[in-house]
């Protein structure tokens, strides 16, 4: 082998790697993690950057290009498109790339590995080598070869980028050889300085835009891009009608950009579906599509990219997800309604017999209230916070939270934003009220009232951020309730009637008063967001749930969610310019069925009672009666509404679970909601 040196000359490359140098942002922490291997021999050989399509990995690559060139490292970069995936093609490519980065002349005859392997010890002996791989997803035909071979025996001080959509799996992770020899790094959206940091260099600085605009990306870098270019070009308006007007043009691009790693065109409906649904599963794909979505194709969807795993199903990433939704809603809004009515029915059916938080709440997710999805759905709720039970060991947390907030009762601002409708919703508290709250209530109210139904919110550091008291109602917190303030304007006028229900025994509850959610940083939606869900359990109760506050936008949210004011329940314990209304919200027993079926309306008609009189050959009267148990009424109560005997409804019931092959309500219900 030859090698001719030729003098380097400047080339469009070098400009563009200028450009792109002066607007990169952020990845410190990537930046410095490359920066120290450079500057040893790490343990680690193969560095694995991934993260969805537009996150700016190929950014940061190049970034590592030009960090390396700094310290005279060789850093050569290939795009898993740009070459045939045979050991040939990828050998080729990267002679080639030599060639043309060291501007020499490599007289090979054959591209083989053995020359190839002798061609990176030569320039491993004076100088460091990194190879960096973009688009390896696309590799995966080459993968176990390039793994076993070339990774085997290159040179041990060759160092390797690669950069994918997914995470590494099969052997990488299996092998405790190539766990120890690989790091994986998955890239997230910016924050929200990143942001500011980044919008800065399109000469846009102002504070409100800046939100927005980050609001509606998410903080994703190829939408912020997007949307910082349209600003460029329409600055005569304000940032939500820019924003409106180019929302199509934007997720476009962006759902172009993500779909390009979809196989299979056929999948483009189910991840309609998908969409559609906050998160899902196998059941509820094929529920809202009327088809069964078969085990393979389930894998191939939850494969993708943008699709990651939740405690309990999967979701799409939130970006990704409202810009497909947004998308069909415009192209085809006839479909999209379908999908959203069926995803109201299944999750009807679904909470009335599962009793599950998460159904119920998806049941408000699909009813379409804007407000309530962006308070109560703040894209993805963070799976890393949690509410630890308020017990005497932690008790000085709840103290040394009452003495934070007393330092700092400023005013608090927090603004939820609904990307589908780019709308914000304000939330906002004066310092006055919030110094009036912490008058009302401390530490000393836990110790009165006791600590059940109370919780610290706490992030993945074990740092409590938030603190939520709800009590229970029952003999031993109901004379502290008739007698403290924000709750005495409701319990004290209580009739001696309904004192005796509400004074049921201390293991058990007849209702919930809604007392406090607080938070240390104001600020914090997505904190506000997870404490506000961690509220639908009490839907399912099964019991009344109250609550006072003088806030507009909390009583706007009780409203919402069919709370109703009671009436001479009205206080001023926050002011005599702050009037408190009292709302209830009853969920005992029926009711419930009752409540949903208020909210739903039609739009969960999707039962399909002739599917089941049709499977089990019921008469109309036997119809009727299966509609009234799944609506939990009792065998009195449906006497009553259709006018028979009580002793009529038994003999009917008794035929529609031989029928039906049951034996009680429970299994008429299960069975029925699997046919529908």
């Amino acid at each position: 082998m030859t090698l001719n040196t030729n003098k380097k000359i400047e080339n469009l490359n070098d400009v563009i790697q200028k450009v792109e140098g002066e607007f990169f942002v952020g990845r410190k922490k990537e930046i410095n993690l490359f920066s120290q291997y450079l500057q040893s021999e790490p343990e680690v050989k193969v560095l694995y950057i991934y993260g969805a399509g537009g996150i700016g990995k190929t950014y940061l690559i190049h970034e590592y290009s030009r960090v390396a060139k700094k310290e005279q490292v060789l850093f050569l970069t290939l795009d898993s498109r740009d070459f045939p995936h045979t050991p040939e093609g990828f050998t080729e490519h990267i002679i080639t790339l030599i060639e043309t980065s060291t501007q020499m002349q490599l007289y090979i005859k054959e591209y083989t590995l053995r020359n190839l392997l002798h061609t990176l010890t030569e320039f491993a002996a004076n100088r460091r080598i990194i190879i960096a791989i973009d688009t390896y997803e696309y590799m995966e035909d080459l993968d176990r070869w390039f793994r076993q071979v070339f990774l085997a025996y290159m040179p041990q001080t060759l160092f390797v980028i690669l950069a994918g959509r997914k995470p590494l799996t099969g052997e990488w992770i299996e092998s405790p050889a190539w766990r120890k020899l690989t790091k994986q790094i998955e890239l997230e959206d910016f924050t929200l300085s990143q942001t500011r940091e980044y919008l800065d260099y399109y000469g846009i600085e102002n504070e409100e835009l800046v939100n927005t605009m980050w609001n509606f990306t998410n903080g994703h870098p190829l939408a912020l891009s997007l949307a910082a270019l349209t600003e460029q070009k329409q600055q005569s308006k304000n940032a939500n009608e820019r924003l409106s007007e180019q929302t199509p043009h934007i997720l476009k691009e962006l759902t172009h950009r993500w779909l390009n790693e979809l196989q299979y065109t056929d999948l483009h409906t189910i991840i309609e579906a998908a969409a559609v649904l906050h998160s899902f599963d196998q059941s509820s794909i094929s529920s809202i599509l009327k088809k069964d979505v078969d085990l393979k194709t389930f894998q191939v969807l939850t494969g993708l990219s943008f699709v990651k795993t939740l405690k309990n199903g999967w979701s799409m990433h939130d970006l990704i997800r409202d810009a497909i939704r947004i998308e069909l809603k415009h192209r085809n809004p006839e479909r999209y309604h379908l999908l959203n009515q069926r995803s109201v029915a299944y999750f009807y059916r679904r909470t009335l017999l599962t009793r599950s938080a998460d159904d119920i709440a998806a049941i408000f997710y699909h009813l379409g209230d804007e407000f309530i999805q962006s308070v109560f759905f703040q894209d993805t709720i963070d799976i890393s916070m949690y509410l630890e039970p308020i017990a005497a060991y932690n008790f000085e947390e709840v103290t040394q939270f009452f003495e934070d907030r007393k330092k700092d009762a400023s005013d608090s601002e927090a603004q939820f934003y609904n990307r589908q409708s780019n709308q914000s919703y304000r939330f906002y508290a004066s310092s006055e009220h919030n110094q009036r709250e912490l008058e009302l209530i401390n530490d000393t109210y836990l110790k009165k009232i006791g600590y059940k139904g109370s919780h610290l919110l706490k992030n993945n550091q074990n740092k409590t951020i938030g603190l939520s008291i709800i009590v229970p109602i029952n003999e031993n917190t109901l004379e502290h309730l008739i007698h403290e303030p924000v709750s005495r304007a409701y319990f004290s006028r209580l009739s001696p009637k309904e004192k005796r229900a509400y004074s049921v025994s201390e293991n058990t509850n007849a209702g919930w008063f809604i007392r406090m959610l607080d938070y240390l940083d104001p600020t914090d939606t997505a904190a506000r967001s997870f404490l506000l869900y961690s509220l639908f359990p009490l839907l399912l109760s099964g019991e009344r749930i109250i609550v006072s506050n003088p806030l507009p936008f909390f009583q706007e949210l009780l409203q919402n969610f069919g709370f109703e004011q009671v009436p001479n329940a009205t206080h001023y314990d926050y002011g005599k310019n702050n009037p408190s209304p009292t709302y209830i919200l009853d969920v005992r027993g029926a009711k419930l069925a009752s409540y949903l079926k208020q909210l739903t309306g039609d739009m969960e008609t999707n039962n399909d009672m002739e599917l089941i009189t049709k499977t089990f050959s019921l008469t109309d009267r036997e119809e009727d009666i299966v509609k009234l148990i799944v609506d939990e009424k009792s065998n009195a109560a449906i006497a009553e509404e259709l006018y028979v005997a009580e002793i009529t409804v038994k003999k009917h019931i008794t035929r529609i679970f031989k029928k039906v092959n049951v034996k009680n309500r429970s299994q008429l219900i299960k069975r029925i909601l699997e046919l529908t």
